[in-house]
């Protein structure tokens, strides 16, 4: 995938949040913005969530690569974990036509955290459990044959 384009994020300056992930994403490769997804990654799923179609679909595929190099900041792995699962899970439910093109390039990350939650020190008893979530985005996939 491209760089999303000044097209691809369409009319943002109409949201606030939107404006804010464009002007912190845009123009910016997947790579560069590692860096901005280890320093806080319950901000920037925030910042994705907000996210055209487009720049979504490139930029959650970084912040996978950020979740599966495991190279966060202190104690910040079991939030990027299950900010991961939890963003595509609220997709699913929410925008499914935003994250359907790119499910198949994140199932297998998804299942690697749910499988592996321990890994990514999310106790279950704050975070839940990430293969009850894991179950749920594969039976909203299923529904939309995205599986």
């Amino acid at each position: 995938m491209r760089v999303p384009t000044e097209n691809d994020w369409g009319d943002y300056r109409t949201d606030l949040d939107t404006k804010y992930a464009h002007d912190l994403f845009a123009g910016r490769t997947n790579e560069e913005m590692q860096t901005y997804f280890r320093r806080n990654p319950i901000e920037k799923t925030g910042e994705l969530r907000w996210m055209p179609p487009v720049p979504f679909r490139y930029y959650v595929l970084g912040f996978r690569d950020f979740v599966m190099a495991r190279d966060f900041e202190f104690l910040s792995g079991s939030d990027a974990a299950s900010c991961f699962l939890g963003l595509v899970l609220e997709k699913l439910e929410n925008q499914p036509s935003d994250i359907i093109p790119v499910l198949p390039e994140l199932l297998p990350a998804l299942e690697y955290v749910a499988e592996n939650q321990a890994q990514f020190d999310a106790d279950r008893n704050i975070y839940g459990d990430f293969r009850e979530k894991l179950a749920r985005i594969r039976t909203l996939s299923a529904s939309y044959g995205a599986s």
